[in-house]
């Protein structure tokens, strides 16, 4: 089920770079290119290149952090009021320290580290919602069809709360317990979810094409 996962990443990055002319005077929208490439970038290689067959935590250990902190950045340039962006600079700071810490002194060799991605996801999961609390303040000055920058959004959020039993449990069922089974359900769920987040992001980057604009 995670065969295409890829190929859908990588036609989400294609699509922004395609938007580009339409988002880059936006502060946060023009972040998506860059962060659907560290993404994309990573999988393509454990897809297509990895020549080995040892275990590929490691760069996944330093992609999700980056990939965390550039949706904070989204969300910093996103949120209009200063005390909210302040928190998300506070958020970029504790995530730096808190999967810095989890990945030297928490995390065993070779396993993926759990404890700073499921930080990294409260902590975006949390300006998500502030986002959406600034959205529903004034919702008729808000077009969601001229800025769809609310489905880019939920489409994160969802994937969040329904991959966060993955990352927070699979090492356990895994290594500990050797629940294989029960892994493979989780994958399958979270595999469903990519489906959906780059698939939302493909299609809101050739609606803002098809809109001639951001505004």
């Amino acid at each position: 089920m995670s065969s295409y996962i890829t190929i859908f990443e990588l036609l989400a990055l294609l699509a922004s770079l395609a938007a580009w002319g339409f988002i880059r005077s936006s502060a946060y929208l023009r972040i998506y290119p860059l962060l659907l490439l560290v993404v994309a970038g990573v999988e393509t290689y454990t897809t297509y290149f990895r020549t080995h067959r040892l275990s590929n935590a490691w760069i996944y250990n330093w992609q999700v952090p980056v990939q965390h902190l550039l949706y904070l950045l989204i969300l910093y340039y996103a949120l209009e009021r200063p005390s909210s962006q302040r928190l998300m600079l506070y958020f970029m700071a504790a995530l730096v320290l808190l999967a810095g810490i989890s990945a030297v002194i928490l995390t065993e060799k070779g396993r993926f580290n759990t404890i700073g991605y499921c930080c990294g996801s409260v902590l975006v999961v949390i300006g998500i919602i502030l986002k959406f609390y600034e959205m529903l303040q004034n919702p008729t000055d808000f077009n969601f069809l001229r800025k769809p920058f609310f489905y880019l959004l939920f489409a994160f959020l969802l994937f969040n709360v329904g991959s966060l039993p993955y990352f927070a449990m699979g090492n356990w069922l895994y290594f500990e317990i050797g629940y294989k089974s029960a892994v493979l359900i989780l994958i399958n769920v979270m595999s469903i979810l990519n489906y959906v987040l780059y698939a939302t992001y493909t299609t809101v980057f050739i609606w803002i094409i098809l809109m001639r604009g951001y505004s």
